[in-house]
């Protein structure tokens, strides 16, 4: 065998163990945040109003606000009903609470976390595809975003409309998609559904992807999507592009 046919073999090994990993760890069906919120937050909270071991329980909302225990400034919000993650249908019905707005509105918790006003700006929303998460309930990440990131954005956002486009440079390393929503209401602009409505214009799956939520200089809203990809390298992590020690607001 030649040289250059022993390089492409191994290649291929490679890709095709990266991928069999995608497979067997990806899928993400850990149990442990479903139990913390089912067996623990919940039931504390209706019995004694008191959400411990999670920081906020909302049983009209039907989330939960957990600290993560990755970094110091770093909070999930969590919904009190069994909800898989962004694959789940019920994510896209008329009926859905609205879990990312929840989400955003716990943002000044970092605030309190660090003990110190933490601009929107650098804030960020995260939720991963089952390819790039360990768990297997719905948890949106709320962190801050990793600085290099934050100063790509500043420079691509005016570029961001209202129709889905890739941005012009790759975070971390990965290929995103980005937009521009029409406003600041995340109740009816749910991003599950501006992302789900996308990926079924393109004959896709929304388990195939990422999504984030960012504030442009101005103070607009924009979604940003990465998609699972074997040439890319990427899990559809949005997560990817957050800070869970916030060197933004140092």
């Amino acid at each position: 065998m030649s040289k250059w046919l022993k390089v492409f073999a191994l290649v291929l090994v490679v890709a095709v163990l990266a991928a069999g990993s995608w497979l067997i760890w990806g899928l993400g069906k850990g149990n442990a945040l479903w139990q913390i919120v089912s067996q623990q937050c919940v039931p504390h909270q209706q019995d004694a109003q008191n959400p411990a071991p999670c920081l906020r329980v909302d049983l009209q909302q039907h989330v939960a606000l957990l600290k993560d225990r990755q970094g110091p400034l770093h909070d999930l919000t969590i919904p009190t009903d069994r909800v898989t993650g962004i694959e789940s249908p019920l994510l896209l019905e008329d009926n859905a609470y609205a879990f990312f707005a929840s989400a955003w509105q716990q943002r000044g918790r970092l605030s309190a976390e660090a003990g110190k006003p933490i601009k929107d700006e650098f804030l960020s929303l995260a939720i991963n595809s089952p390819y790039g998460r360990s768990q297997g309930q719905l948890h949106i990440h709320l962190a801050c975003l990793r600085p290099e990131v934050y100063q790509q954005l500043v420079e691509q956002a005016p570029r961001v409309t209202q129709a889905w486009q890739p941005l012009a440079v790759r975070l971390n390393g990965h290929e995103y998609l980005a937009k521009r929503l029409d406003s600041q209401d995340l109740k009816q602009e749910n991003p599950f559904r501006v992302l789900g409505e996308y990926a079924r214009q393109q004959g896709d799956s929304l388990s195939h992807y990422g999504l984030a939520l960012v504030v442009a200089p101005g103070g607009d809203l924009l979604l940003l999507a990465n998609r699972l990809s074997l040439r890319d390298f990427s899990r559809g992590s949005a997560g990817e592009i957050q800070d869970y020690g916030c060197a933004l607001a140092q």
